[in-house]
């Protein structure tokens, strides 16, 4: 088997997009022929580098690190490139390796690559948008400050001998940015043979969850303040009423008390679930299936995981209208679209969704037809297909 090292800052237990495929990726690359390591932060309380087991039986070496106290959990590696050299010195050099970020334990794992005659790859995963989100008073700033770093992400990517992106979108934006080494869109992928319609009996599923009303619409994944929930709130406040309408908001993180507030604020407490971080997939299945459909607001995805698990799940969707979201959501095809921040857009097709059953079952029929290219074991054939053309180059 060739080996392959990966490395992320952003890791279990902290929770993100870019967390979930870094595991998937380690489970499930061992299977076309990799046997995977990943380098990561070390946990809270942990000084010193250590190994140890995944639950799906890969190696994990966690390095020195530190907390920015952005986010619960999340850490990055502490002056990690030595370390990454003495973990290396022991177990010997990787065939090739990736990097899913530019934080510094991946910047190490780059550097290392480059001093050491390893083919890298490196994965695009963030939008600098979900970073200046904080700065959307200062409109100017803001958009100094996104034209950099994409600038400068593109300028760093260009060390690689492969760039790969989960979404068209992704390419193009590094690209126009001066991405200039060969790059490639990989769908993260869902495993189809798990995410799927549930045929059940919805009442019944609802009476189980606790889920009161006529018609249910649903969010996951973390609650922070760049996922734009506040708007999901305040559209679904203007409707509600006229469908006895129930939102579900499955997840936490940051914005869990100021959402909160929001809600107690617009007297719309009852109506709304907040169902904390589900960790058993098959309860968020459940949710998922007791649902009508599945909304999302936030500007700053390059591949939005949830809204891949909902449209498995056969549900319609409402998506704000930026980043990648468009390649999933494809306005009045399995879904709407809305512009980002537009409150009353969003209730218009909140109305219009609840109002029709019809139109609800035709755009799941699509959801479930899109999302059929998403199968996690293309992705993984793909990631092969990647790993082997860049080690050819390599030889040559």
């Amino acid at each position: 088997m060739k080996k392959l090292l990966i490395a992320s800052d952003l890791f279990a237990p902290s929770i993100g997009g870019t967390e979930t495929v870094t595991d998937a990726m380690a489970t499930n690359l061992p299977k076309v022929g990799y046997e995977t390591t990943v380098v990561a932060p070390s946990v809270a309380h942990k000084a010193t580098p250590y190994s140890e087991r995944s639950p799906h039986g890969y190696t994990i070496e966690r390095l020195r690190s530190f907390s920015p106290r952005l986010q619960k959990n999340l850490r990055f590696g502490k002056l990690p490139y030595k370390q990454l050299v003495q973990y290396l010195d022991q177990v010997g050099k990787p065939d090739i390796i990736h990097a899913n970020n530019l934080f510094p334990l991946s910047r190490a794992a780059m550097k290392y690559a480059r001093k050491n005659n390893v083919p890298l790859v490196i994965g695009s995963h963030l939008m600098p948008e979900s970073i200046t989100f904080g700065l959307s008073w200062f409109k100017g700033l803001q958009r100094g400050l996104n034209r950099f770093g994409w600038r400068y992400i593109a300028r760093a990517y260009n060390g690689a001998d492969m760039v790969m992106s989960p979404t068209k979108t992704g390419i193009r934006y590094l690209k126009r940015n001066g991405l200039q080494v060969p790059a490639r869109a990989i769908s993260n992928g869902i495993d189809l043979s798990v995410n799927k319609p549930m045929h059940t009996d919805k009442q019944a599923l609802r009476q189980k969850l606790n889920i009161s009303g006529d018609l249910v619409l649903m969010y996951a994944g973390r609650l922070g303040v760049e996922k734009r929930i506040d708007v999901i709130i305040t559209a679904f406040a203007r409707e509600y009423t006229t469908f006895n309408a129930t939102l579900i908001l499955l997840g936490d993180g940051n914005a869990r008390k100021q959402l909160r507030r929001q809600v107690k604020k617009l007297g719309i407490e009852k109506n709304v679930i907040f169902t904390g971080y589900v960790t058993e997939s098959e309860r968020k299945r459940e949710y998922l299936a007791a649902s009508d459909g599945f909304v999302i607001a936030s500007p700053v995805e390059l591949q939005s995981l949830v809204t891949m698990e909902a449209m498995a799940a056969g549900l319609p969707v409402l998506a704000v209208r930026a980043g990648a979201l468009p390649e999933l959501c494809q306005n009045e095809v399995n879904g709407f679209t809305f512009s980002d921040g537009n409150t009353n857009q969003l209730a218009d097709r909140m109305f219009k969704l609840l109002s029709s059953e019809k139109l609800r079952e035709r755009f799941s029929r699509a959801s479930l037809e899109i999302i059929s290219h998403h199968d996690i074991r293309d992705t993984w054939k793909q990631y092969d297909e990647m790993y082997t053309e860049v080690l050819a180059k390599y030889k040559k």
